[in-house]
């Protein structure tokens, strides 16, 4: 059946024919969940690679919550991959004299060409049959069903673009995944420089003698090391080796002399991808081919497996295609925007590290665990009350073992500046000195384009030295006014309150405890 032909009304749901084209852990478990759920299916998957040892990518992270919801589906395949994980670690911020502790969720990894193997296995013992080595069209598949979980760059929903209605809009930040011979003790981030460019390394362990090691660049780095020049001179296929060699001599101490692990390892920009329908016709996307999340957040992996759940679910309960594929996408959906949600300001945060560098290391600590709007103060305070206490110190002497109150106690400190005073962080737009305020209303859109680039530098430039920033309730809205908010702030020129609503209260301590906004008016 070709793709955007209808799905037969008689079809029985058990003994359909169900095509997956992409072998990644979206494809092979979505293979085994499917066959699992209907074993009268016949299931194959079509990998173009010929083996998984080729794979891009070192190892790949594992959540608890992630792990709970394969085991509730399939206990067997999630005790294959606990036992072929790497023990769990902590996440540490790495400065030269000093480790900050962001959190300690000890969350599992695994090298991708290990997951992938342990899904394949699984797979084919319950029938499926795997194909690799094998490029196939989805306009040539006779199929009932048709899987496209070709990843980020997929080709099928390249050609079914005016179905799906498909945008793609690529980060400002260069990022290249490497790996080292050995495992680092933690992951961790840490920074160096060379010259005035900034080189980020996100580092974790995911065997006993093996960890992944992603380095990111900004723009300006991007050119000033000549990063741009390298990158236009790789072969098709390559690595980049020029690149490496700078990078091995920038991070020689975490390296420990040793050298950058490659595989076809040339520099990209994140590709954010959201699509207005996840299927057309008989065809249905999951995992990256549908939508991504920044890697900051740590949930390629997550959502693949937890589509591969859903749709698995969807085709065993649904006997009509149409509808299996409507309950999948309306399952699904909700869960997957409010991570890209959390992933955009993760993906924020860090394409403007540059601005933060320079700050105390607990300071940037606190700021990374709350960049994304759904981990508070308290909880930060609550796993290292110390670090917390140093982050706020600017404030006064933190109450940081009662929790429960802390929010509160950030949010009720003075507000005194240059062009305003008030008794707490939170402000009433009656109190404002009218000659000296300058609103701005939030419109929607990324926070970060070139049009908000703009907005910010007029904003920085405005006569009037108290800024609202104001805008809608919703969660985008109020995380993009703080983003912008933060962004003016670091000129150093005026006072910026923002708008948000009185269910936002925690959201806006944290904003003030990371120096985001300067006060916040609470709205009904």
């Amino acid at each position: 059946m070709r793709p955007g032909m209808p799905g037969r009304e008689d079809d029985d749901m058990t003994c359909r024919t169900v095509a997956i084209i992409g072998g990644g852990p979206a494809g092979l478990a979505a293979a085994r969940l499917i066959k699992l759920r209907s074993p009268d299916a016949s299931v194959t998957v079509y990998e173009r690679a010929d083996s998984s040892t080729g794979t891009f990518g070192f190892g790949v992270g594992l959540t608890e919550a992630t792990m709970r919801n394969v085991a509730a589906v399939d206990p067997d395949l999630a005790e294959r991959m606990r036992s072929a994980s790497h023990a769990g670690h902590n996440l540490v911020l790495r400065t030269d004299s000093e480790e900050v502790h962001l959190h300690g969720a000890r969350n599992l990894a695994i090298g991708r060409a290990i997951l992938l193997e342990v899904l394949a296995d699984a797979a084919r013992e319950v029938g499926v049959s795997i194909r690799m080595g094998a490029r196939v069209d989805e306009s040539e598949l006779e199929a009932d069903v048709i899987v496209a979980a070709d990843g980020a760059r997929s080709a099928v929903r390249e050609k079914l673009q005016a179905e799906l209605g498909v945008h793609v809009a690529y980060g400002a930040l260069h990022y290249m995944w490497c790996g080292t011979d050995f495992a680092v003790e933690n992951a961790h981030f840490t920074w160096r420089t060379r010259g005035d460019g900034l080189f980020v390394v996100h580092a974790y362990p995911y065997t006993d003698d093996r960890s992944t090691f992603l380095i990111e660049v900004d723009a300006h780095t991007w050119e000033s090391a000549r990063l741009a020049e390298n990158h236009r001179q790789v072969a098709p296929g390559e690595s980049d080796r020029r690149s490496l060699d700078l990078l091995e001599d920038v991070f020689s101490d975490e390296l420990r002399g040793r050298p950058l692990l490659a595989n076809r390892t040339r520099w990209a920009q994140f590709p954010t991808v959201s699509l207005d329908r996840w299927s057309a016709g008989n065809v249905v996307l999951l995992g990256d081919a549908a939508h991504t999340a920044h890697y900051t957040i740590g949930s390629g992996t997550k959502l693949a497996l937890e589509d591969a759940i859903s749709l698995a679910d969807a085709l065993g309960t649904h006997a009509d295609v149409r509808a299996a594929f409507e309950a999948y996408e309306a399952a699904r959906r909700p869960g997957v925007e409010k991570f890209k949600h959390l992933a955009a300001r993760s993906q924020a945060w860090w394409s403007s590290f540059r601005d933060r560098s320079a700050r105390r290391p607990e300071e940037i600590a606190l700021s990374y665990m709350t960049r994304a709007g759904n981990i508070g103060v308290a909880d930060y305070a609550r796993e290292y009350p110390d670090n917390a206490r140093i982050a706020l110190a600017y404030l006064g002497d933190a109450p940081v073992h009662e929790l429960e109150r802390l929010d509160d106690w950030v949010l009720s400190r003075p507000l005194e500046t240059d062009e305003f005073s008030a008794p707490s962080r939170i402000v009433k737009v009656v109190d404002l000195p009218e000659t000296t305020v300058r609103r701005w209303q939030w419109t929607g859109g990324d926070a970060w384009n070139a049009e908000h680039d703009a907005a910010v530098e007029e904003l920085r430039g405005a006569a009037e030295r108290i800024l609202v920033l104001g805008g809608d309730g919703t969660a985008a809205s109020v995380g993009a006014r703080i983003d912008i908010a933060e962004r003016v702030r670091w000129a150093g020129r005026h006072t910026v309150v923002v708008e948000m609503p009185a269910t936002a209260r925690s959201e806006a301590a944290s904003a003030v405890a990371a120096r985001r906004v300067d006060a916040a008016i609470l709205t009904d």
